[in-house]
Parts: structure tokens; C-alpha cells; sequence
């Protein structure tokens, strides 16, 4: 009887958590591939770079060649270059992150040969959800862009739904230890 006992203290003190300290920061780079709703857009890729501060802020630096859309003889391109701030919040073993991508987008297009580009205001409200796997972790992201218009000979629409996955390596700062 008293064996048990012993046994099952044993065994709940094994399963119990065990402490998790704060983590101070850490530093993200990976890639990012990304899929547009906007003729704009379209599907596309690009880097990032940002640091996430004590689990409660994010701030980064990303960039994105989009492919665009062809249609007859038109072809749309487009690249964003942003600074994106976030509010993380965990949750469970996922880390949310609410966001607003800001920067420019810089528009292609290709009519009978001849390309103009055209460069505009970005802003991009989304929401983020960041998964550790090994020693890497995956963001899905989804986020709505506006950009102003680049007032082409053939109008392109410059707002839309994009979503993205980051393939990011985590670099940790540091930890709060007692």
C-alpha cells in the first residue's frame, strides 16, 4: 500500500510542468512565401528579418517579389518592402501575433514591351499564428493589403487578401533565470 503511495507521487511529479522562464528576445530570419488574391500580387516570395521582445512585441523587416498576373499583353509584377510591427500574444504552444505591415509597394507593368513602375504606400493589417518545430519555426500569416493606386494605362488592382507561410530559424537572446 504504502508502495503505491510512493509510486504515485512519483509518477505526478513526473508529469507535472516544469517551470518555463521568460524569455528576453529573439531574433527571427527566414523566408517567406507568399499567394495574393490581386492580379498585383499573385504568388511570390521573399525574406524576413525581426525580433520578438519578452513574448510581447514584434518588430521585422520584410520584403516580397510578387509575379503578378499576365493577361494578353499585360504583365503585372510587383515588391514590397515593409517594417512590420506586432502585439504577440501566447497561446498554448502557438504564439499569436496581431500585425500592420507598412512600407512601400513597388508596381511593374508590361504593356506591348514597354514596362513603367510606379511606386506606392503599403499598409497591410493582419494576424499571425508562429509554430516551433525543432529547431525551426512556421508562421502562417494572413493579411489584407492596400496600396495606393499606381494609375497604369491598364488599371491593376491594388488592394487584396495575401497569405503566407514563414519558414523562420528562431535565434534566442536571452532568458530571464533566477
Amino acid at each position: 500500500m504504502r508502495c503505491s503511495r510512493v509510486s504515485l507521487v512519483v509518477g505526478a511529479l513526473s508529469i507535472a510542468p516544469s517551470p518555463i522562464f521568460a524569455q528576453i528576445g529573439e531574433v527571427q530570419l527566414g523566408a517567406v512565401a507568399t499567394y495574393g488574391t490581386s492580379k498585383a500580387w499573385g504568388p511570390g516570395a521573399g525574406l524576413v528579418v525581426g525580433v520578438a521582445t519578452g513574448r510581447l512585441a514584434y518588430v521585422g523587416l520584410r520584403w516580397t517579389y510578387y509575379a503578378g498576373a499576365t493577361t494578353l499583353s499585360v504583365t503585372d509584377r510587383g515588391q514590397a518592402f515593409t517594417v512590420d510591427l506586432g502585439v504577440e500574444i501566447p497561446v498554448g504552444q502557438l504564439e499569436m501575433f496581431l500585425g500592420l505591415s507598412l512600407g512601400a509597394m513597388r508596381f511593374a507593368q508590361s504593356s506591348a514591351g514597354v514596362w513603367s513602375h510606379k511606386t506606392e504606400f503599403l499598409a497591410a493589417p493582419g494576424l499571425a499564428a508562429e509554430a516551433h518545430l525543432a529547431r525551426v519555426a512556421l508562421m502562417p500569416e494572413v493579411q489584407y493589403s492596400f496600396a495606393g493606386d499606381p494609375a497604369f494605362a491598364q488599371p491593376v488592382r491594388n488592394h487584396g487578401l495575401v497569405a503566407s507561410l514563414r519558414l523562420i530559424i528562431p535565434i534566442e537572446v536571452g532568458r530571464i533565470r533566477r
